[in-house]
């Protein structure tokens, strides 16, 4: 995997330990345990939670289970092995190199104060600060595509360049998609599923992502697509500005 897994380490770590809390750190998940302690996990590309019958085979790529006393096994599975598993002691997630840099969160409370004037600070592209994790913690491609053809602004666009009152509408339209997919469990394109094997449905609902050649939903207008930091980007050529 992306770092090596010190299997010896978490099986001294993690046997007998309760999990207290599961938490998200941008695309960080944190399970919380007592004693003191965190597994963080990256999921990577296409890396799955399974919660499986422990006696039901393992898929191909299954890298690490946890056996549960209540009967099933917590499985991370990664046919990619772009995702990690890693032990932190109490204070390691105030110095982990992943977690340390990230920057505001998009649902936290603070995040329509903070994020349009850090927005607007930069001559960037504003779909590429918002995929930099340093700025923004969490936001992945399909979300910032969705997220800017909500707020009407073409991700070319500088950020020093969009007013601050357009970035405090994008910043809302950030908070409404994210929260909107987690009630629909996410996005499925491929082989993403929740840890109970369901699949996510907002795929449904999106209105750029995917759809370059297809009519707006907005406007009618044929949409685009270009390539912004390597990342296909479809835009309405005439909503978005």
């Amino acid at each position: 995997m992306r770092r090596p897994l010190d299997v010896p380490l978490l099986r001294r770590r993690l046997m007998d330990r309760r999990i207290t809390a599961i938490r998200r750190r941008g695309k960080y998940l944190l399970l919380d345990t007592d004693p003191a302690g965190s597994l963080l996990i990256h999921l990577g590309m296409s890396g799955r939670m399974l919660l499986s019958d422990a006696h039901a085979p393992r898929l191909a790529h299954t890298h690490l289970a946890l056996r549960l006393d209540s009967g099933p096994e917590l499985r991370l599975v990664d046919p990619r092995r772009f995702g990690f598993a890693q032990w932190l002691d109490p204070g390691g997630e105030a110095t982990d190199p992943s977690l340390s840099a990230l920057g505001v969160e998009p649902l936290s409370n603070e995040a329509e104060d903070l994020l349009p004037p850090l927005l607007h600070a930069r001559r960037s592209p504003i779909k590429s600060l918002l995929l930099d994790q340093r700025l923004v913690a969490g936001i992945g491609n399909i979300y910032a595509v969705e997220s800017l053809w909500r707020a009407g602004i073409r991700p070319s666009r500088l950020g020093s360049r969009i007013s601050l009152g357009r970035l405090e509408r994008l910043v809302r339209e950030v908070r409404a998609v994210l929260q909107e997919a987690v009630e629909q469990g996410g996005t499925t394109l491929r082989d993403f599923s929740a840890p109970e094997g369901n699949f996510g449905y907002f795929a449904v609902r999106l209105q750029a992502y995917g759809r370059a050649g297809e009519p707006c939903a907005r406007c009618a207008t044929e949409l685009r697509e270009g390539r912004i930091g390597g990342r296909s980007t479809p835009f309405c050529p005439i909503c978005q500005r």
